[in-house]
């Protein structure tokens, strides 16, 4: 489901930025063209926002974060005010399906059985994801896994990375989203969690009284804007905008303001 974190949201940090309001969740059919959001005098863009640095809310109430910061500047290429859909991982596909949102800023990967449903653009951001576990764990590769349970968002890649690689006797322990498995391990519901770094790394040095650490890579992941599959153009002007994003230094920015370091140099195109 949708949840409205209130108009006051993201005003106070990104200009233009406006929070989902109830006549904004009505659906539209058919394809949405930039020329459709430019009249309809907004642009409704879901993110997760329990994803640190991605996406999160700050101790102030305000919605924060690469994607927030990336969702603005989009608005501001449109031309138009951008309203913020607050979504959890299973939750992304069925909203942009569903026509709540106009298209995805959330650190969705593209995959084989994703591209079923919805078109991705060329990545945005990146980042490696890696299994966490406490310090004095011994886990420390794939095949320590045995035995042991193992959180992650349900309807993520590193669920089916875990699911496809993972020893036999492996328990993948699934829940909504990266902060509520990191929750679970923290209080000993699980063993280790499937985590991007940059999302485990925030959530570790925010509670260092837990003990948490990288134990080693699973994979990197790219990530992608998403649109529903009659959205060509809507798309190919995403396209063109990351591009633009990319060779003006502006995702370079984001990108150092969140994560600390640059988009990687090997991002990958299509």
């Amino acid at each position: 489901m949708i949840t409205r974190l209130g108009l006051f949201a993201a005003a106070a940090t990104l200009p233009g930025l406006a929070f989902l309001s109830r006549e904004a969740q009505a659906q539209q059919s058919g394809p949405i063209t930039t020329a459709d959001i430019i009249k309809r005098g907004k642009v409704r863009i879901g993110v997760v926002t329990g994803a640190p640095p991605f996406g999160m809310v700050d101790a102030t109430g305000n919605a924060v974060g690469y994607d927030l910061d990336v969702a603005a500047l989009l608005g501001k290429y449109l031309g138009v005010p951008v309203e913020i859909s607050s979504l959890t991982p299973p939750s992304r596909i069925p909203a942009l399906e569903a026509g709540r949102v106009d298209f995805l800023c959330a650190t969705l990967g593209a995959t084989p059985e994703r591209a079923r449903s919805v078109m991705f653009t060329m990545p945005y951001s990146a980042f490696r994801m890696v299994v966490m576990a406490k310090k004095d764990s011994p886990i420390s590769k794939i095949e320590d896994l045995a035995g042991k349970r193992v959180g992650v968002p349900r309807g993520t890649p590193q669920e089916q990375a875990l699911l496809r690689r993972a020893p036999r006797g492996t328990n993948v322990v699934r829940f909504e989203d990266d902060a509520t498995s990191a929750q679970a391990l923290i209080v000993g519901q699980v063993d280790a969690v499937g985590i991007p770094d940059t999302i485990g790394g925030d959530i570790a040095k925010g509670r260092p009284e837990a003990g948490l650490e990288a134990k080693f890579t699973l994979f990197n992941q790219p990530n992608c804007m998403t649109v529903r599959k009659d959205q060509f153009e809507l798309r190919q002007w995403l396209q063109n905008t990351i591009y633009f994003m990319k060779t003006s230094g502006e995702l370079d920015d984001i990108s150092n303001k969140w994560t600390g370091s640059p988009l990687p140099a090997d991002l990958p195109v299509f």
